[in-house]
């Protein structure tokens, strides 16, 4: 297995969507660092400080852009193999399909945070050129771990773009699904519910701002097991699946 995800680091290396994921960890940061120097100029007053270039940027990641990004990265990971016709080569090396999906899913982790932490240190590159104020060592560290932290609660949405990439071996099913995921979480974040609907749950988890009737317990279950539900289900049709 070590050798399939050192294989799978090599592609991502090579891969011109990894130049493309970066460019789209970026646009969170550019359109918060704009929006706020406009605030600014219409509002002189206001001071410009990291935190709330740190959070606007969260926002955008939690809301809209981390979702559909992310989806586009998992359908690449894995429809790929079925665009390329390579799986059959990988199905021939004595690795299991199972273990084929989980080095896939080490590497989808790995790409995700590295996302996460580029647009991390954007945020702190853009705030230094536009002379944002605030420049804590406590709000790097906290803003740090809540930029991790999201990125590990959108990965264990990651497997049902999996299941439905492979079910249809297509990106447009799989883009659709997170379209609408995302419009889900827009229409359902002032409401109740935003503590049972598994891509609302990273805005709850994340945002200070957002406070739930109910025991943060029933989050967590939620979308673990949508994790766990999806990833099993993905591994057992993977696995009895036929591949032409």
């Amino acid at each position: 297995m070590a050798n399939v995800i050192y294989t799978e680091i090599l592609k991502m290396k090579k891969s011109r969507m990894f130049l493309l994921s970066l460019l789209g960890g970026i646009v969170s940061p550019l359109l918060n660092f704009f929006m706020l120097l406009a605030y600014h100029q219409q509002n002189p007053d206001e001071t410009l400080t990291m935190e709330s270039l740190f959070n606007q940027t969260h926002l955008f990641i939690v809301f809209l852009v981390g979702t559909l990004l992310f989806a586009l990265i998992t359908t690449y990971l894995f429809n790929r193999e079925f665009e390329e016709d390579t799986l059959k080569n990988l199905l021939t090396i004595p690795v299991g399909r199972t273990q084929l999906v989980l080095s896939k899913l080490f590497i989808l982790i790995i790409w995700i945070e590295i996302i996460m932490i580029y647009s991390f240190f954007m945020v702190i590159l853009l705030g230094f050129i536009g002379g944002f104020e605030g420049f804590q060592t406590n709000l790097l560290f906290l803003s740090f771990k809540k930029y991790i932290f999201t990125g590990f609660l959108l990965f264990l949405l990651t497997p049902v773009i999996i299941l439905i990439t492979i079910l249809f071996r297509s990106y447009i099913p799989s883009i659709a699904f997170s379209i609408f995921a995302t419009l889900g979480t827009l229409i359902i974040m002032n409401s109740k519910y935003i503590a049972f609907y598994p891509w609302s749950i990273p805005v709850l988890m994340t945002m200070n701002s957002q406070q739930s009737e109910y025991p943060i317990l029933f989050s967590w279950l939620i979308i673990i097991g949508v994790f766990i539900i999806s990833l099993t289900t993905t591994l057992i049709y993977f696995n009895k699946t036929d591949i032409d």
